[in-house]
This record gives C-alpha cells, sequence and structure tokens, in this order.
C-alpha cells in the first residue's frame, strides 16, 4: 500500500513537471513576443509579419547551453534549460533517483528564451542578421533539421548569414578508416576497436542500457532531443543549406568569419581537432545590389 502511494505521488510529481515545462514554454514564447518586437513571429494571413522597415536586427544563438554571450537572443529548449526555471522541480526529481545531482547545480542563465526548435522560430520575417547553431543540428531528424534550416532563411534579413557547426562524420569516417583526424589517442581510446569509436562518436545512443527506474525511463524518454539523430559532412551540410536558398555557402575555419562576435558563440573544443566543421551561408539579396558582403 505505501509503496502504491509513493508510485502515485512520484507519478503526479512526474506530470507536474510536464505540465509545468509545456506552461513554461508557452509563457516564455509569449514572453518573448513581447520583448523581442518588433521581430516577434506572428501569423498574418496565410504568411508571417515582416520587421518594421528600419527595425534594428538581432543576432540569434540557437541551442545556447551555457554560452549565453550578450548582443545574442539566446535559444534552448532542452529540458535541461526549462528545468532549470524550476529548481525545487530539479531537486524533486533529484530525489526520485530521475535525475543525477550534477544536473541540478549546471549554472543556466534565467534570461535564455525557452524554443522547442522543432517547431517555427519565434522570430518575424527578415528580423535577425545572423543565426548561428554549434552541435544542434544533429540532435533533430533529418526533416525536422531541413525544416530549422529553412526557418533560418525565413528570419534571417536578405544579406543575413547563417552559420552550423555540427560533428564532422568525414572525420569520424577517417578515424575508422585508421587516420587520426581528432589527435593521438589516449590510451583509453587507443584499445578501443574501430567499430567501437565510430559508436561512441556517432553518439546515436548511450553504450548502457536506461535505468530501470521507472520514471528514469519517462524521464530519458522525453530527453531524446539530447541524442544523434543525424550527422553531416560539409558537402551534404553545404547541399542542404544551398537548397533552402543560400548562397556563398562554404566551409570556414574557427572564427573565420563574415559575422561580427563570432567568438562570443563558437567554441574551439567545438571544431578544433575534427570535433567539427562550420559552413557558412549568405540569404541572397533580392533585385540589384553592388554585391553580397553579408550582414554582421
Amino acid at each position: 500500500m505505501h509503496l502504491l502511494y509513493g508510485l502515485g505521488i512520484a507519478l503526479l510529481m512526474l506530470t507536474y513537471a510536464f505540465v509545468v515545462a509545456e506552461f513554461t514554454e508557452a509563457r516564455t514564447a509569449m514572453v518573448g513576443r513581447r520583448l523581442l518586437q518588433p521581430w516577434a513571429h506572428t501569423s498574418k494571413g496565410a504568411g508571417m509579419t515582416i520587421a518594421r522597415e528600419g527595425s534594428a536586427l538581432i543576432r540569434v544563438h540557437l541551442g545556447c547551453g551555457l554560452n549565453t554571450p550578450s548582443g545574442w537572443v539566446n535559444v534552448d529548449g532542452s529540458w535541461n534549460a526549462r528545468l532549470s526555471k524550476h529548481p525545487i522541480l530539479r531537486r524533486a526529481l533529484h530525489a526520485l533517483h530521475v535525475t543525477s545531482a550534477d544536473k541540478i547545480k549546471v549554472p543556466w542563465n534565467p534570461g535564455i528564451l525557452i524554443h522547442d526548435l522543432r517547431t517555427p522560430l519565434p522570430f518575424r520575417d527578415g528580423s535577425a542578421s545572423t543565426v548561428h547553431s554549434s552541435h544542434l543540428l544533429e540532435h533533430l531528424y533529418f526533416e525536422e533539421g531541413q525544416r530549422l534550416i529553412r526557418e533560418t532563411h525565413r528570419v534571417l534579413a536578405e544579406g543575413g548569414i547563417l552559420r552550423i557547426v555540427v560533428p564532422d562524420l568525414g572525420s569520424i569516417v577517417r578515424e575508422y578508416l585508421g587516420e587520426r583526424p581528432f589527435g593521438e589517442a589516449s590510451n583509453g581510446v587507443e584499445r578501443a576497436c574501430s567499430a567501437d569509436l565510430v559508436n561512441q562518436r556517432l553518439l546515436m545512443r548511450s553504450s548502457a542500457p536506461p535505468s530501470d527506474n521507472f520514471f528514469s525511463r519517462v524521464y530519458n524518454s522525453w530527453m531524446d532531443f539530447h541524442t544523434h539523430k543525424w550527422m553531416y559532412d560539409a558537402n551534404s551540410l553545404k547541399h542542404h543549406m544551398e537548397s533552402a536558398g543560400f548562397v556563398e555557402v562554404r566551409q570556414m575555419a574557427l572564427h573565420e568569419r563574415r559575422i561580427d562576435g563570432i567568438e562570443q558563440v563558437e567554441n574551439p573544443s567545438r571544431v578544433l581537432k575534427g570535433e567539427g566543421i562550420c559552413i557558412e551561408g549568405i540569404k541572397p539579396v533580392r533585385g540589384p545590389s553592388p554585391g553580397s558582403a553579408g550582414l554582421s
């Protein structure tokens, strides 16, 4: 009887967690529309409204995590980011052995705009000069990723720049074939089989099965966003960006830029030693133009 009572209480707490998180996203989106005016994305007839002429353009940082520099609209849709706004709830989930103690202590910025990046971006057409994402796209299913790329094209002003950093599938394949794109291996990595290394790099699934804790399993099903769904190399990402309408799409070195302040959001450890590739493209300027130098 006590066990059933405890399970009932725990289930109620998890249900509360889900409802609060969904409410938080809706409330944050509403606040975002107020705070980001005139850039907020709202429906108007069959299409989207457009930022008023003369409005200052924003710089959007998608999947920001803990890196939230000023001067950027920092957006994250992870459950960790959502739950960070509810410390009591996070502690309750830890008490149920659903989350680990280290996640409770993560210093999330309360100013993050919470948004599910699988849905349309909460910004108006042509309202951004720059959109940057790092190690985000691979967490989306292929179709979701293509929709997000098209969404960035919509919210960018003409001449605006999209820069995407993803893990490099090419480097993972080269490592499997015996090269060392990630640098010299540590002793533990050295002993691993090539196939095991590929699976570790792909991060499609954890090497260990999920916990037997029922509530932990429920929580982990919500956290599925944190596994990789689709991987890219430079050529494939260039192709998909060009298909979405971007021009002058090319691979960039770390902090090589057509974007002012790119070093604020681009982490060297996510790019160097084979860890990632940077692909950048420009939304074309329609009509006569002296050139496509891009906005920053």
